[in-house]
């Protein structure tokens, strides 16, 4: 008969959707095998010592030694690459006074770097028989001899009050590198007048009379004022906020500032104008 449906058995139907559910159980179970089997290895992986950091890097540092880094951070070769986090240990590491900033990484190679950047040395107190560097942070190194100084950064001499030189360290914060390494010495030599008046030996035989507030600001001034100035004749530059006087030195110039080595009179006083 035309049109007639054809009519399928549930009989007929049963075997198919049993074959159907037994493909699907299956695959449902090869899933969950499988990713029971990956995390069984990787459990397995993160316990053996195919997981440990391999080799370590640290990059950036000179007055800390890698030794000590490493002992701060807490990596070793015996830990596994996955069981730190990296903000932890660069958080540990930044607690060393003398580093300034940490970035830790690692890689599928099971390698670990560790860069870093240390405070800058801005200069050396004098200690008597021996030296301190002296950090931007304001913390010092290990003693030095003065027979190792090299010159590498002015000498701060007379700077025993803790919060005098906390103002001259922010002052040379504020400087130029290049205007920072044209000092030589800085004397702290107060007056019942001025208690902040500091006594600079210049590199190129000058010497300047200044004070540590607005200290940065006198120094930039330097280079135009030494401009102005005949180089085969040193003397005393006074800088202060009213402008600039120069004195020639009668006689050649001493790095004590306690003696006094400048003409007086009139005729031996330069006021200089300063560049704006």
């Amino acid at each position: 008969m035309t049109g007639e449906k054809k009519v399928v058995s549930i009989e007929d139907r049963i075997p198919k959707l049993r074959e159907t559910r037994r493909k699907k159980a299956n695959r449902r179970f090869i899933f969950y095998l499988t990713c029971l089997l990956v995390l069984i290895v990787f459990v397995v992986y993160l316990q053996s010592p195919l997981s440990y950091v391999r080799e370590i890097n640290v990059t950036g540092s000179q007055f800390v030694s890698k030794d000590v880094i490493l002992k701060q951070s807490d990596i070793s070769t015996e830990r596994s690459l996955w069981s730190f986090q990296l903000e932890n240990i660069e958080a540990k590491i930044l607690e060393l006074p003398e580093i300034k900033t940490a970035k830790v990484t690692r890689s599928w190679t099971h390698e670990v770097t560790v860069a870093v950047t240390e405070y800058k040395k801005i200069a050396y107190i004098d200690q008597g028989e021996s030296l301190s560097p002296l950090l931007e942070s304001g913390h010092t190194l290990d003693h030095v001899e003065k027979v190792d100084y090299k010159g590498d950064a002015p000498l701060l001499i007379g700077f025993d009050n803790e919060e005098i030189r906390k103002l001259m360290i922010e002052g040379m914060q504020a400087l130029p590198t290049y205007l920072l390494s044209h000092i030589s010495e800085i004397h702290y030599s107060p007056t019942e007048a001025n208690p902040y008046q500091v006594h600079l030996n210049m590199i190129d035989g000058f010497e300047l009379l200044t004070t540590i507030r607005g200290f940065s600001e006198h120094i930039k001034a330097y280079p135009s004022v030494v401009s102005q100035l005949d180089q085969a004749n040193p003397g005393l530059i006074e800088i202060d906020h009213s402008g600039a006087i120069f004195n020639q030195f009668s006689e050649q110039p001493t790095t004590d500032p306690d003696l006094e080595i400048y003409e007086e009179g009139e005729e031996n006083q330069l006021i200089i104008e300063e560049d704006e």
